[in-house]
């Protein structure tokens, strides 16, 4: 498991633990819900993700997979981002 996965699930050992949802804004303005942690596959055919709203840590892959993806962004909390980033996968944590 790479450290940004790691570090964006650490600490999540029960469900009693489980984060708070993030809104993903797309270029589109279609919005997904992710919940619960781990790796989420997201949406298609909606663009680059525009906005992440919530405050949980996050990292943005490349492909639909978590594991073997280039992470192609991080952070803690809610973020705007001044050009799309074209992510097939996240992990909240």
């Amino acid at each position: 498991m790479s450290a940004t996965i790691a570090g964006a699930i650490s600490g999540m050992s029960s469900k009693e633990e489980e984060t708070a949802p993030v809104r993903v804004t797309f270029e589109s303005g279609h919005e997904q819900t992710v919940e619960n942690g781990g790796c989420r596959v997201l949406e298609t055919g909606q663009g680059g993700v525009v906005e992440i709203d919530g405050e949980s840590r996050f990292a943005l892959f490349a492909g639909t997979s978590c594991q073997g993806s280039r992470t192609l962004a991080s952070g803690n909390g809610s973020v705007r981002f001044g050009t799309p980033v074209l992510a097939g996968a996240i992990v909240i944590g």
